[in-house]
């Protein structure tokens, strides 16, 4: 080894005691043993490196432009990297953990809310996720790759050979989250907590999207005018500007861990900063389903509100929690035997906790699942897509710009024989309820479906149909139309929507006839009882 001076041969021993340090730690080191002055350390460090004597975390800095410096054998791992970023660049720590939280695996969604990463790269001094990705990348610690969904995923090296599995569980864990945010929501605003006004929320069709809100991802927000004495009750209080903003975070499918707080808190941080006079008011919700004592007591102390979703809807939605996740996650292990028995003892779980209407899109959700068997039956070999969703970018008439439009679909199904494209509408209405006509700027109605978004995604299905398929629809619920939907339904049966393998539209009596006439008896005592 070629001579070393006093600092360099320092500076090695320092190394190898304390393995990596970051170039402020060595700067002290420096100042407290020699009397130099930071930019002489500085250079001292630079040369160091410059003779290969130490190495560089270069391009990766750790705050204030700092890098991380280590002996030649050392590699900058995973876990090295970890263990610098913990003080030195938390928001990267908090992917890392998040990462190894969730089995290697994290969609770009949840990185967005764990690293509190903007979604369109400004001037600010926060992180941006594809720079921290890029990292990740480049120290070859990470990759990404993209499902069959088009969802977004960040995965640690070395899991090659089971990526597709852990992408599957991985959507099937997001989609357990999602399933219940209506229902929270619902339960909020009647709490008074949330105006049901301007609700925005993270849903089951697209589990890897949240709701944005100044340039951040929350899994939901609305505004509520519920914040002690409302000294504008005589004004106009209705806007959201003179509101506060209510924000949630809602995790279900695993522990609430302290870098998901510190994500949210970040995120809540941002947006109360983002403003050059006066002050933000936001109120924080946390939704979870188990957490430590440690970070409940620090939730508490910030002042967020929370609840454990058994708080919610009482100890037995544990039990409908485990069994939608194993609907969930081992759908395509279980048997039909198995898929009835879980339903039945799930919908008997809500049903006895008297929990009907607090859990309405669960039982939707439900509804849907046991729909789906009866669908493969009449389409055995056909593509079957749930809850699927379709957006395209439409001009604005009022100001002529350009927006975003999508609308979810509970089941599209391609089928090669017959060659049809049907989209399928599904809705798990109590036995009383009677569907309206409504009209097609009327959500839950017949018109919506029919003149709204069934025409919509036809755009998507252009090539197909070109290629000799034809598009249908069916509209199936386990409850009523009024007289005039019932009309208006009749009429659109003699057109040509109507699919060879169903009929447009079911009833209550018309579907029980048709699960019978198909031998799906369970399925109908099953809709018989809950719905």
């Amino acid at each position: 080894m070629a001579y070393l001076n006093k600092y360099e041969s320092f500076l090695l021993a320092a190394l190898e005691d304390k393995n990596v340090l970051v170039s402020g730690d060595i700067c002290k080191l420096l100042e407290n043993e020699f009397g130099i002055k930071n930019s002489n350390a500085r250079k001292i460090i630079q040369r160091a490196a410059q003779k290969g004597l130490i190495k560089s975390s270069v391009p990766l800095t750790f705050g204030k432009g700092q890098f991380a410096y280590s002996n030649p054998t050392v590699n900058f791992t995973k876990d090295i990297i970890k263990l610098i970023s913990k003080k030195h660049r938390p928001v990267l720590f908090r992917l890392l953990v998040a990462l190894d939280v969730n089995k290697g695996i994290l969609s770009y969604y949840e990185a967005l809310k764990i690293t509190a990463s903007p979604l369109i790269k400004g001037v600010s001094k926060v992180d941006y996720l594809d720079d921290l990705i890029g990292l990740l990348t480049k120290f070859d610690i990470a990759y990404q790759k993209t499902d069959k969904n088009l969802v977004r995923y960040i995965i640690l090296k070395g899991k090659g050979g089971i990526e597709e599995s852990l992408m599957d569980m991985h959507f099937a864990k997001m989609s357990i989250d999602t399933v219940f945010i209506k229902d929270i929501i619902d339960w909020i605003v009647k709490s008074n907590l949330i105006d049901n006004r301007n609700v925005i929320y993270r849903n089951k069709t697209n589990p890897s999207k949240g709701a944005k809100h100044n340039n951040l991802v929350w899994d939901a927000f609305g505004y509520t005018k519920t914040t002690g004495l409302n000294d504008s009750v005589a004004k106009d209080s209705n806007s959201p500007e003179k509101q506060t903003l209510v924000v949630l975070d809602i995790l279900i499918n695993r522990d609430y861990e302290q870098v998901d707080l510190d994500g949210f808190l970040s995120r809540i941080q941002i947006n109360l900063n983002s403003v050059s006079k006066g002050k933000r008011k936001v109120v924080p919700i946390i939704v979870y389903k188990n957490s430590s004592r440690l970070i409940l007591n620090k939730i508490k102390k910030l002042g967020f509100l929370s609840y454990n979703v058994s708080s919610i809807y009482g100890s037995n939605i544990f039990n409908v929690l485990e069994n939608i996740s194993k609907l969930q996650l081992n759908k395509k292990l279980l048997e039909q035997d198995d898929i009835e028995r879980i339903i039945t003892d799930t919908l008997g779980t809500i049903n006895a906790s008297g929990q009907d209407d607090q859990l309405k899109a669960i039982k939707g959700t439900l509804f849907e699942v046991v729909m789906y068997q009866v669908l493969k039956h009449q389409y055995p070999n056909a593509e079957i897509k749930p809850n699927y969703y379709f957006s395209k970018n439409i001009v604005n008439k009022e100001d002529n710009t350009i927006i975003t439009e999508g609308y979810e679909y509970d089941y599209v199904i391609k089928s090669t024989n017959p060659k049809e494209i049907i989209v399928v509408e599904l809705k798990g209405y109590k036995s009383t309820y009677e569907i309206p006509l409504g009209d097609y700027k009327t959500k839950n109605t017949i018109s919506w479906f029919f003149k709204k978004t069934l025409p919509f995604i036809k755009d998507k299905f252009k090539t197909d149909i070109g290629e000799g398929y034809v598009f249908k629809g069916c509209y199936i619920t386990s409850s009523q139309y009024t007289k005039e939907a019932i009309d208006d339904l009749d009429k659109l049966k003699k057109g040509s929507l109507k699919p060879k393998r169903l009929d447009l539209f079911y009833n209550r009596q018309k579907l029980f006839d048709f699960l019978v006439e198909n031998d799906f008896r369970n399925l109908k005592g099953i809709i018989e009882k809950f719905y």
